[in-house]
């Protein structure tokens, strides 16, 4: 099966990617993204429900040079070593404001996973809430979205290696 990577933190560094936490909207929640010494990227923080907050993200947009994902794609693949908790993974699309998300857990220990995400599972939401639209179809992205919400406090660490479709 083939595969093509879309994002690599260790060929590629942190890049654009940013956070983007709850504070936007009033909320308390706190987190980083640094690089380790091995060249992964380690979201790591403190979720907070104060001020009904309540999440924590990492995003990258590159709106002007979409990544392509070839029509015989069907699924993101995403490699990380978690800490036992749920994630939420996003892309948007050129088409609309809309994200498309899916929820996946972590096993939590030493070992590095691959969380395969298949398009057709990919709901589509707006600021968290379903939007009335077909889940994903495998369209370009201009933005992608590693996020933690799981509605409790909670403190959290992932390392995330790549990011690919196959």
């Amino acid at each position: 099966m083939s595969k093509t990577t879309i994002y690599n933190f260790v060929e590629q560094g942190k890049g654009k990617w940013r956070v983007q936490d709850d504070v936007v909207m009033g909320g308390r929640s706190d987190s980083q993204l640094k690089m380790t010494e091995d060249s992964r990227a380690r979201f790591s923080g403190r979720i907070s429900l104060e001020n009904d907050g309540g999440f924590c993200s990492i995003h990258q947009t590159t709106e002007k040079e979409p990544y392509v994902i070839a029509e015989h794609y069907s699924n993101f693949v995403l490699t990380v070593k978690g800490d036992g908790k749920d994630y939420n993974f996003r892309v948007r699309t050129p088409k609309g404001r809309h994200s498309y998300a899916f929820t996946f857990s972590t096993e939590g220990g030493s070992d590095w996973e691959k969380i395969s995400i298949p398009f057709h599972l990919m709901e589509a939401t707006f600021h968290g809430e379903p939007v009335d639209v077909p889940n994903y179809k495998g369209e370009n992205v201009v933005e992608m979205q590693l996020l933690i919400g799981n509605d409790k406090e909670e403190t959290f660490e992932i390392l995330i290696e790549s990011i690919e479709v196959n």
